[in-house]
């Protein structure tokens, strides 16, 4: 199963080097390919640097500072992948004007999943059914108070008059 989701990794980069090779020749399109490596990890860390400075002294809030940095954190990971198109990739979760504008997509998005998954919580824990108050039974849920039955004291005192001991004991 793990094969069914590398092949085609492999065979789209294969087929970007290939194309780059072809055009710029071999050893042209390795240089590039090493000069994506070290030069997209090295504008990811000068990222990376600048948005714990702006944190620090305040300029950014904390979710557009995490937002960001695990943004630039999987642009990282996938320009230090090999091949062409995932450092092109990677460069795009990195650069700030495209990681704003996918920032903002992966956000809209969140938010409505989690929206979605309130929704459903609520309706999986049956808070949109009606529920019957503690000493209600009565079959219309619409008020509590709707047909609340009222015990006047003095018929508490009568009750607790003739209260024995064996009223709690279990049947036989």
């Amino acid at each position: 199963m793990r094969l069914l989701a590398v092949f085609p990794y492999v065979l789209i980069e294969t087929l970007a080097f290939w194309g780059v090779a072809s055009w710029l020749g071999v050893g042209k399109a390795l240089l590039l390919l090493l000069g994506f490596f070290f030069g997209g990890l090295f504008i990811a860390a000068w990222q990376m640097n600048g948005i714990a400075r702006k944190a620090v002294e305040g300029k950014q809030g904390p979710g557009q500072t995490v937002g960001d940095l695990g943004l630039i954190a999987a642009g990282a990971m996938a320009v230090a992948l090999p091949g062409f198109v995932s450092s092109i990739l990677g460069l795009l979760l990195i650069i700030p004007p495209t990681r704003s504008i996918i920032r903002s997509v992966l956000a809209r998005k969140l938010r409505a999943l989690v929206e979605d998954f309130g929704m459903r919580s609520y309706q999986a824990a049956n808070m949109n059914r009606p529920r019957a108050n503690f000493g209600s039974f009565n079959e219309d849920f619409s008020s509590p108070h709707a047909s609340a039955q009222v015990i006047d004291e003095q018929e508490i005192q009568q009750w607790s008059k003739n209260v024995s001991p064996d009223d709690f004991s279990k049947p036989a």
